[in-house]
């Protein structure tokens, strides 16, 4: 029984180039939705800055979504595309993300407090470095995994049937 829902769930109808396209389409979708959670959530927080309540069910996506990622590919091995997992990109890739959450309290400070530039800066700017600084220490824990990971990957025998068990 097990073994004909098994055959049954486990076998494709498509060829080499449709299971491409496929997956393709598949990534894109994953990516988009990230994305959009994202910027939904940054939009619902600098409009409602008050209201937390609204918010919930997109951060528990996005996290969700997040750390599949994350496991997934620290899993097989498989840090990004283009960047490589060192210091100086973990460094620009966590400046480019305390900026996000730095503009959003600068924006939601600023909203309640329209008359005091220089705290709604200091704000901004104190999320700016908390943020960047706690996203390079995850990425740099992150990294170190991978390249754990990759060794031991590296050091398993070369069989694809063992890889998948």
């Amino acid at each position: 029984m097990m073994t004909k829902i098994k055959t049954k769930f486990t076998n494709s109808y498509l060829d080499e180039c449709q299971e491409q396209t496929l997956l393709r389409i598949e990534r894109n979708g994953c990516w988009l939705a990230f994305w959009g959670l994202l910027v939904a959530l940054i939009v619902q927080r600098v409009a409602y800055p008050a209201d937390y309540d609204i918010t919930k069910g997109e951060m528990v996506v996005l996290l969700v979504l997040a750390v599949y990622l994350t496991v997934a590919c620290m899993r097989e091995g498989v840090w990004d595309r283009r960047l490589r997992p060192d210091a100086k990109t973990n460094a620009v890739v966590s400046c480019i993300a305390g900026l996000v959450p730095g503009f959003v309290m600068f924006m939601q400070v600023y909203g309640n407090f329209p008359d005091k530039i220089v705290g709604c800066i200091a704000a901004g700017a104190f999320v700016t470095l908390m943020a960047g600084g706690l996203c390079f220490a995850v990425l740099s824990i992150l990294a170190a995994a991978y390249r754990k990971r990759v060794a031991e990957l590296e050091a398993e025998p070369d069989n694809e049937e063992y890889r998948l068990r």
